[in-house]
């Protein structure tokens, strides 16, 4: 075999493997971007969230898909210490998708690598630790029930509130706008009522960027009964639709 028929034919194997590779880095590209717009898009305009718990039935159930928009409210971005404006700020009645108080930040490789795993397996796995029980879930649907300057207390599963530029309390049900309905539980008897999963709550005043969020199920305690105020930048965006299995708006 001539020279020339060794060049050639060891060109014409090469190239089909230049054109794999091509196709693979290609593909890796487009996998790339589009994840990066995934997490754009989520991040800064519309989050799709699958509620996992009774939090806030009876209106928002188990299993439920819904949307929040962060574009409304603004996001934070945390590491640059810096607030992306919205078009309005969180208020009384607004449910929203939040970082619970009582969750323990994630590590910075989990951090980086959960997303990827939870966008690779459309939101079906994820690394973090614990995410599957409730006390420790990284994100969670509440209803905020007070704002900065508030001073509010709970008796009998509903709260008090008074507004810092009034003098008067109200209850909950005559100071929020929104109109939502309650679950309150019906066995209350032979139990400590200062236990947090019950229905007092001392009285505390809300300072700035603090706010109370509870549950509309008030039998379920994983809320600022039990973890406190949390700060404005836990507020991911208010929830506006829930798409999955029924469709509404709020």
């Amino acid at each position: 075999m001539s020279k020339r028929s060794k060049l050639l034919g060891s060109y014409s194997s090469f190239k089909p493997q230049n054109k794999l590779k091509a196709k693979i880095g290609s593909f890796i590209k487009i996998i790339i971007t589009f994840f990066l717009v995934y997490q754009f898009i989520s991040f800064f305009i519309v989050t799709s969230f699958v509620v996992n718990t009774s939090a806030m039935e009876p209106g928002i159930l188990k299993g439920d898909k819904i949307l929040s928009v962060p574009l409304i409210s603004g996001s934070y971005l945390n590491f640059l210490n810096l607030k992306v404006p919205g078009f309005k700020e969180p208020t009384r009645g607004d449910i929203v998708l939040i970082k619970p108080g009582n969750t323990n930040q994630l590590k910075w490789y989990y951090a980086i690598l959960d997303p990827v795993i939870r966008f690779l397996t459309f939101q079906k796995i994820t690394i973090s630790s614990k995410s599957d029980q409730n006390w420790n879930n990284q994100l969670a649907v509440k209803r905020i029930i007070g704002i900065p300057g508030d001073s509010i207390k709970m008796i009998d599963y509903q709260f008090i509130i008074k507004p810092k530029d009034k003098t008067d309390y109200s209850l909950e049900e005559n100071i929020i706008i929104k109109n939502y309905h309650l679950i309150i539980p019906q066995n209350k008897s032979g139990i400590d009522p200062s236990f947090p999963f019950l229905g007092t709550m001392e009285e505390i005043t809300l300072t700035e960027s603090q706010y109370l969020v509870a549950n509309d199920n008030r039998s379920v305690s994983y809320d600022s009964r039990l973890y406190g105020p949390i700060p404005r930048e836990n507020i991911l965006g208010p929830v506006k639709i829930t798409y999955w299995p029924d469709f509404s708006i709020y």
